[in-house]
């Protein structure tokens, strides 16, 4: 049942839920000019209509006939679409332990038949600003953060392009392998497999990490970096600082700020994408998952970008060729999850190379 008047649509939805007629007529005499009431009289007839309702406040009557009004402030705290709403309790009665146990639950305040009607009215409206005001800070700060993760992204973008400036025998190897990555997560999380390490926050981390794998590149020497040929070892002893530059440039950034997961996921993808699982890779040679799975997921974009481009020593390799190389290094090079979910979506990388080459 909704009580409502003609400016009803302009006015915050609230729900009563409460067994009794005479209490939703008195609350809904009180509360018609502040808010559009839905009334109901019992939680199984109020619960599938709150995701559509989407109230701003909420009356429960403690004491309805078989149901237990803390297990409906539960239910409706489990939802998300009321999960912060305020939960208002009716009561009228001056049970402590009921108020106490209420509150202990996430009630926030109490109306019954011993408060005056402008007290009921003015502790809803209260409830209801609060419940506004807390909503657009979070609006806020959501745009705030979203202005700055694009504001990094843009950062990024930039450092990367300037990376492949300085190494310009592999132009577009950044962002083919943030986008090899970014399928490779999702084909990890769709298998089962790292599910709670491969968090939306730590995904969206390394997709953004991804393009500066190899920022520590600008401290290597243009000689080495850009070669025309094959490096010998000692250039490619030189080659291999590149992990341990970019990884100690982040280090250092760090220094200055409280915390910082993202910095956090580029400092280990830069020093540990080249490590190998068992354990003969570089710099540290680290092995299974003592390398930081950031580090063990990029090793895989890594390496088949690496063998489907063109370098100045060889032609790039076909599709199927790199294919296989992967396959044979699953578990010596690669870890054998992140190893198996590439074979299940390796045709997907065929064609992210195919429209970034």
């Amino acid at each position: 049942m909704q009580h409502s008047n003609s400016d009803s649509t302009q006015l915050p939805p609230i729900v009563i839920i409460d067994d009794s007629k005479l209490k939703q007529l008195f609350l809904s005499e009180i509360l018609k000019s502040e808010c559009t009431i839905f009334t109901f009289a019992s939680e199984h007839e109020a619960l599938p209509r709150l995701p559509e309702i989407r109230p701003q406040c909420i009356l429960v009557d403690m004491e309805r006939p078989g149901e237990d009004g803390l297990a409906t402030i539960n239910h409706i705290k489990s939802l998300s679409v009321t999960a912060d709403v305020p939960i208002i309790l009716i009561t009228s009665t001056d049970d402590g332990d009921t108020e106490r146990r209420a509150l202990e639950h996430g009630v926030v305040d109490f109306v019954g038949n011993k408060y005056a009607p402008e007290i009921i009215r003015n502790r809803v409206k209260n409830q209801i600003e609060l419940y506004g005001y807390r909503r657009e800070l979070e609006r806020q700060v959501d745009l705030k953060t979203r202005s700055v993760l694009e504001l990094q992204d843009a950062i990024m973008l930039v450092l990367s392009d300037l990376v492949e400036c300085r190494d310009s025998l592999t132009s577009g190897h950044a962002q083919r392998t943030r986008d090899y990555a970014e399928r490779l997560m999702h084909q990890l999380i769709a298998d089962g497999h790292y599910v709670q390490e491969l968090s939306p926050e730590l995904v969206r981390d390394i997709i953004r990490a991804a393009p500066l794998h190899d920022i520590g590149k600008v401290g290597i020497e243009d000689a080495v970096l850009n070669k025309p040929g094959r490096l010998t070892k000692n250039e490619f002893d030189d080659m291999k600082r590149h992990t341990i530059l970019g990884a100690s440039a982040i280090a250092n950034a760090m220094k200055s700020l409280h915390d910082n997961s993202f910095l956090c996921v580029l400092r280990d993808i830069s020093l540990s994408h080249h490590e190998r699982w068992d354990g003969t890779g570089y710099p540290l040679g680290l092995a299974g998952n003592s390398i930081p799975l950031c580090g063990r997921i990029m090793a895989i974009p890594d390496v088949y970008d690496a063998l489907v481009s063109k370098r100045p020593y060889k032609d790039p390799y076909p599709h199927e060729m790199a294919v296989q190389i992967i396959r044979d290094g699953i578990g010596s090079h690669f870890d054998p999850l992140i190893g198996e979910a590439f074979l299940r979506c390796e045709q997907d990388f065929a064609h992210i190379a195919q429209v970034r080459h």
